[in-house]
This record gives structure tokens, C-alpha cells and sequence, in this order.
């Protein structure tokens, strides 16, 4: 740190490799009046600085605004642990005129990466960025930032990042960046470009009034040996003085996945009504699939009349409804779609209580949204859609509105409840007859806390019932039994099938799986009868169960019969090996070798035994050997005609285009 207070180096001492080069470490932005995010640039005042040998402070008693003095108080501890460094920043507003708003720390202002410019994210549960400084530059915001100074990506946590870190990863060196703080407020992750230099880190929302103050972090900056498992060993290490891991029912635990159904879609279009469940229950067992997830199936349909959800008799009524349900549940499990936020401005809920509990924004306006699905004309998706309001978290009466919907699905013999959007960070609050601080950062913790509740409620009701919610963060994972996926981690970037060139992921959901490997999750957008093999494949190798949703949930999977015929062989592998696939441990690469970067292999671990798959499907056949130190081979299966031998300690397979081989190993005694 010079004597300014910039961050001159960040060194990883046994490459000697320096991620830093000077720069500002921190900036803070105040309100004043109608004025916003007036810049306060850390290197424009100087501190006192103090040292031990493991922990660095700088003071500053004031900073400089322009040509003002404001008095806003300012302390950074650094304290180094290991191979990390561990930040914190103390703020005390005592400007009687100013708002301080917001802080981003700490800065790399002038981050040097070397030849490596990609960068791993935890965004929707992770995506790798192959040259950071190119995606930064297609943020380019036309006239509504200030362009011409930077150019600015950035992300929140805890959605759409996932976990509250991000790495740049390396094949010896890795640099951590993450956020250790355990009060789980909105944190921005952040990425600038001036010019040609690059920075990253970190943002916070204070919102300090004239006499407060706060402690932020702690933030970890870290430059270590190894790649990006590492990295995510390190946050799971801290993840794990909070983290409570999910413990589902059995049902949950076994479920392949589900055919994701709209009954009656948002445009009034009925696809199937309560008496065809049976239908859609025998297709999904063709291909092995006993689970329905029942979207649409009230009389106000998908995305309608929210949350006022009532059994439609045009559609069969309670009767055949609870009857279908009864059956389907026989050998099988519905779960019951309610959406965990939206508020359908027309109901006669909103005009009673929504109005009052939805959140609302700086001005005192509610925030508002709106789905703009269509048939197939245009004028629905254009001025036929419902308007909606989201309901604030932290209100009671939303709290049991929800327990009411669990209810329904009780009584109506559903052991499966589906909470839409209730994974997902929500706009800050700012409505202070809600009884929380404002402006609330916390909106993504409270919806953990609300699915906490919700489950205990449902397991009052009965043990076996399972909660399910849309989208992906830590914080809320942990207090369900299953998440179902905003993105299917299936698509890629590249024309694989033309160019024959190995299939480039556009998501990296092996992140958060190696992370927390006891949240169980689906794959999605699998909508059609196209890639199916590759695509199943993927989701097999990742541990992910099948969010079946034909033409977007508007017909079985009888309509695809490729898909169909695959997916029955793939959850017959499934149940086969269900104690790795289903009920095992994902590990990703770790803890066994492949000499053959043209093959996709990972490996589940269950107890003593580790099952490792193999799979490919750009070229006409690969020949690829298999090494599981202090294992030994046991057993072998998989899809496709494929072959295997030993050689030696090892197993070498010849893998067809789209086969997936199954190795199971059991750990040698000592």
C-alpha cells in the first residue's frame, strides 16, 4: 500500500505474479439535496497509516470532495490470513447535509491478469467469461452513463450471482474475490474499463443519514496456487458457518425431475384441463418421469389473478381435481405451482391489502412488472397482459398469504408446493410502514426466511411434503428441498455439430454444484426434439434432474419422441446408480485423472465409492483413459455401445459420439 493509501500490490509470492498496480482503493457516493452519486475518489485524501505484522489501517478523519472538506470519517483494516487478505471498511457520516449512499470497496483499480483475461462468475449458478475486458465493452449504455469515462458490468448478489465471489482462474494461480459477510445485504459485483485499464470489486448501499455509521465487509482479496476449486473451497469453508444443508424428503431425493405443465396459459388458452392429469401422468412414466410440476391451473390461469388462486369449474372443478391429483399421486407427485411475489393489480387482493404491502421505490411509487406472453397473434402480447405488483417480503400479510397457498395444495393432496420467483433478489423497499430499515438491502434475506417458514408450515401439515423455489442464490437454497433452474446449463456458444469442435458451454453450473453439491436442482430449456443426446448427457453429468417442459409447457413429452425414447434410458441410469446420481456428492473433476481434454468427465462420490462419468459427442469416436487414484474399479454401465479395458491401474474407453460411460470405484483399504 503506498503512503497515499493506493493498492500497489497484490502479489502471489511464489509466482511472483503482482494482480495490482496502483490505483484507487475505494469510492464513496452521497446525496445531497436532488444532486446524486457525487464521487468521492479515495485517492483524493490522505490517511494515516499504521501497521503490525499482519494487519494494515488507514484512517482518514476527512476526505476531499471537490474543493471540500467533508466530514465523513473513513477506516480500512486489512489483516492477512494464509493466503488472503481480509478488508473492511468503517464509515461514519457526521456531513449534516449529505446521504452517504454507497461505497465500492475495495477497488484493483489497475488489475493486471498477465496472458489469462478470462474471469469465472456465480451469476444464475456460474458462467465463465472468456475475455473479460470484450464483455465489459458490450455494455456500452448509449446515452445513460457516463461513457466516456468507463465502461461498467456488474452483477448483484445474491441474485443474479449466486455466491457472493467471484475468481480469476488460473492453471497454477487463482485470485479470489468474494464477500464474507454473513448479513447477506445487496452486494454489487464490479467490473470497469478505462480506457484500456481494467478494475474490479465491489459495492455496498449504507444509506447513512447525518450521524450514522457502518462497518463493511469483510471482503477477501486472495491470490493462491491452484485453479478455481480452490477458490471455491474457500468459500465453502466460510459458507459452512452458515449454511445449513437441506434435508428433503425421500421423494424429493429420488425425483428424476418433472414434466412442467401450464393447464390454462395467460392469453385463456386451455391445454389440458383436470381430468387429462391422467394423460400427462402416463407419458411422463413412458419416459420415466412420474413427477408433474402444475403450472396454470387455476381459474385465472398462468400469470393471472395472482395470488387469488381459485379451482376453475370450466376446467373440471375441485372434485376431478382432486380426484386426478389422488391418482397421479398414487405413483408419482404433483407439486402445485403459486407464484412467490406477484400481485395481480386487478384482484380484489390488491385492492384490499396489496396496495398497502407491496414494495415501493425512493419516490413512493410501487414497483411494478409485467409478462408479455402471447398465442399466436400479437395484440395479447402487446396490450392484453396483466400488470403486477410485488409483494414485499418482510410484510406478514404476504407471509400468510403463502401459508395459505401451501394449504391449498394440502388439502388438495399435493405433496410438492412450487413458490415462482421466490429465489431472486428483489428491488430494495423503501416503504417504511413495512416495519424494516430504509432502504431495506436485506430483500433477498428475508425471502430466505420466508421459505424457511413456508417449509416448516408444510411439514406441520405432512413430513413428506417437499418446497421447491425458482431461481438461484446461496442464501435461499438452503431453506428449501429443490430449486428449479432459470437456465438449462446445456446451451452453448459454438456450431459444434458443423465445425466438429468440442461444445463451448455458455454456463458453468459446475460452480455452485461443487459448492454446495446438496442442492437439488434442474436443467432447463429443453423444449423440443433437437441435440437431445448431448443435452441429457450434460445434465446426467452435472447431477441435474430434468425440468421437462415441451414447446414451453404446452404439450407432454409424448410430443417428442426422441427425447421420450432417451430420457427413459437416461433415468433408467438414474435409478441405477441413484445413491451417485441422485443421492451422491458432486465433486466436478476432482479425485480422479482423464488424459483427453476432448471428453466432458466428472465424478459423484457416495460413501466409499466414487462413480465417475465419461461422455462426448463432436467427434465420431474418442479414445480416452481413466486414472482414480487409491481406488479400485468395480463395476461399469452407461448409455450407448461404447468399450472399456483395463490397462493396468487404469480404464480406457473408446467413446461413440454421444456415449456416456458410468465407472464405479470403491475406495482401497488403508
Amino acid at each position: 500500500m503506498t503512503d497515499s493509501g493506493e493498492l500497489e500490490e497484490l502479489t502471489h509470492l511464489p509466482t511472483g505474479h503482482n494482480y495490482a498496480s496502483g490505483g484507487m482503493l475505494w469510492r464513496l457516493y452521497f446525496q445531497r439535496g436532488d444532486q446524486m452519486d457525487r464521487e468521492i475518489v479515495g485517492s483524493s485524501s490522505l490517511p494515516k497509516v499504521t501497521a503490525t505484522d499482519d494487519t494494515l489501517t488507514l484512517i482518514y478523519d476527512g476526505v476531499q470532495y471537490q474543493q471540500e472538506q467533508l466530514a465523513i470519517c473513513v477506516t480500512i483494516t486489512v489483516k492477512l490470513l494464509s493466503d488472503e487478505t481480509h478488508w473492511s471498511m468503517t464509515l461514519q457520516n457526521n456531513q449534516s447535509d449529505i446521504i452517504l449512499r454507497e461505497c465500492q470497496f475495495p477497488l484493483i483499480h489497475s488489475l493486471e491478469l498477465g496472458d489469462r483475461t478470462d474471469v469465472l462468475l456465480s451469476q444464475f449458478g456460474g458462467q465463465m467469461i472468456p475475455d473479460l475486458p470484450a464483455e465489459i465493452r458490450k455494455f456500452h449504455t448509449l446515452y445513460k452513463a457516463s461513457d466516456h469515462l468507463f465502461l461498467q458490468m456488474d452483477f448483484g448478489y445474491p441474485f443474479a450471482a449466486a455466491t457472493n465471489c467471484y475468481v480469476f482462474p488460473g492453471d497454477g494461480q487463482s485470485l479470489y474475490c468474494a464477500c464474507h459477510d454473513d448479513n447477506f445485504e445487496h452486494t454489487r459485483h464490479l467490473f470497469r474499463l478505462y480506457g484500456e485499464k481494467l478494475e474490479c470489486g465491489f459495492a455496498r448501499y449504507p444509506s447513512l443519514e447525518p450521524g450514522e455509521s457502518c462497518t463493511v465487509g469483510t471482503f477477501v482479496l486472495s491470490p493462491h496456487a491452484g485453479g478455481w476449486h480452490v477458490s471455491a473451497d474457500k468459500y465453502r469453508r466460510w459458507a459452512d458457518s452458515w449454511f445449513n444443508p437441506p434435508t428433503p424428503p425421500q421423494w424429493v431425493k429420488r425425483m428424476k425431475g418433472w414434466q412442467r405443465m401450464i393447464l390454462k396459459h395467460q392469453y385463456g388458452e386451455v391445454h389440458y384441463d383436470y381430468s387429462q392429469l391422467s394423460e400427462i401422468h402416463a407419458d411422463g412414466l413412458k419416459a420415466g418421469i412420474n413427477s408433474v410440476n402444475l403450472f396454470g391451473w387455476w381459474a385465472g390461469g398462468m400469470d393471472n389473478s395472482n395470488p387469488d388462486y381459485v379451482i376453475d369449474e370450466a376446467m373440471g372443478g375441485e372434485e376431478v381435481l382432486r380426484d386426478r391429483i389422488a391418482a397421479f399421486e398414487e405413483n408419482g407427485s404433483v407439486i402445485l405451482y403459486f407464484n412467490g411475489r406477484l400481485i395481480d393489480v386487478n384482484t380484489d387482493y390488491y385492492k384490499t391489502v396489496g396496495k398497502d404491502i407491496c414494495v415501493k421505490d425512493k419516490f413512493g411509487a410501487q414497483v411494478r412488472d409485467a409478462y408479455r406472453f402471447r398465442a399466436s397473434g400479437t395484440y395479447t402480447g402487446l396490450y392484453g397482459n396483466r400488470t403486477f405488483v410485488a409483494a414485499c417480503p418482510w410484510c406478514e400479510a404476504w407471509m400468510d398469504k403463502m401459508k395459505e397457498a401451501v394449504g391449498i395444495a394440502d388439502q388438495l393432496g399435493c405433496k410438492g408446493v412450487f413458490f415462482d420467483q421466490l429465489g431472486g433478489e428483489e428491488f430494495p423497499c423503501f416503504d417504511p410502514s413495512h416495519g424494516h430499515d430504509v432502504p431495506n438491502m436485506k430483500m433477498s434475506w428475508r425471502k430466505a426466511e420466508l421459505t424457511r417458514e413456508l417449509r416448516d408450515y408444510a411439514r406441520s401439515l405432512n413430513p413428506k411434503m417437499g418446497i421447491g423455489i425458482e431461481l438461484l442464490s446461496d442464501v435461499t437454497a438452503q431453506q428449501c428441498d429443490f430449486i428449479h433452474n432459470l437456465f438449462g446449463y446445456t446451451e452453448v456458444l459454438n456450431d459444434w455439430e458443423t465445425t466438429g469442435e468440442k461444445p463451448i458451454p455458455k454456463y458453468f453450473i459446475e460452480w455452485f454444484r461443487y459448492c454446495f453439491p446438496e442442492i437439488i436442482m434442474t436443467d432447463r430449456t429443453i423444449r423440443d426434439d433437437t441435440d437431445i443426446p448431448r443435452r441429457v448427457n450434460m445434465a446426467l453429468l452435472r447431477g441435474l434432474r430434468s425440468d421437462v417442459e415441451i414447446y414451453r409447457c404446452r404439450k407432454t413429452i409424448k410430443e417428442t419422441p426422441t427425447y421420450a425414447a432417451y430420457l427413459k434410458q437416461a433415468n433408467m441410469l438414474r435409478d441405477q446408480y441413484a445413491e451417485f446420481l441422485l443421492e451422491g456428492r458432486y465433486v466436478d473433476t476432482q479425485g480422479f485423472a482423464c488424459d483427453n481434454d476432448q471428453v466432458e468427465a466428472r465424478a459423484f462420490v457416495s460413501s466409499d465409492r466414487m462413480a465417475v462419468l465419461v461422455t462426448q459427442s463432436h467427434l465420431d469416436q474418442i479414445d480416452v483413459t481413466i486414472n482414480v487414484p487409491g481406488y479400485t474399479f468395480m463395476e461399469h454401465g452407461g448409455l450407448g455401445e461404447w468399450n472399456s479395458q483395463k490397462a493396468g491401474k487404469n480404464i480406457q474407453l473408446t467413446l461413440p459420439r454421444h456415449a456416456l460411460a458410468v465407472l464405479v470405484y470403491k475406495k482401497k483399504s488403508l
